[in-house]
Parts: structure tokens; sequence; C-alpha cells
């Protein structure tokens, strides 16, 4: 397998992580609408959007 389909393979499943935490952080950002949920929500939408960055940067 070469090296370029690992590091497509492995940000693949970060993007699936990245978007569960997403989902975590908006579930307790609805349960409990605070500043601290609120920036929870924020930093985990910048790192799904930073992955996906990184994902459509590997097919250019």
């Amino acid at each position: 397998m070469s090296p370029t389909v690992t590091s497509l393979e492995q940000i693949d499943l970060d993007i699936s992580l990245a978007f569960v935490a997403l989902g975590v952080a908006r579930s307790a950002y609805a349960r409990c609408p605070s500043g601290e949920n609120a920036g929870a929500v924020d930093d985990a939408e910048r790192a799904v959007n930073q992955l996906l960055d990184a994902r459509l940067d590997t097919r250019r």
C-alpha cells in the first residue's frame, strides 16, 4: 500500500472522529447552552473544516 493511500485513510478516519466529536459538542450545547459548550462546538467545527480542507488539498 502506498503512503498516499495510508495518508488518505488516516485523514478520512480523522474526519469521521472529528464529526463524532462535533455531534457530542452539539448535544452538550443543546442540553446546556453555555459559553463553554459554545466554544467546544466552535472548536469542533473548526477541526472538521480543517480536516475537510486537508482532504480536498490531497485531490489537487
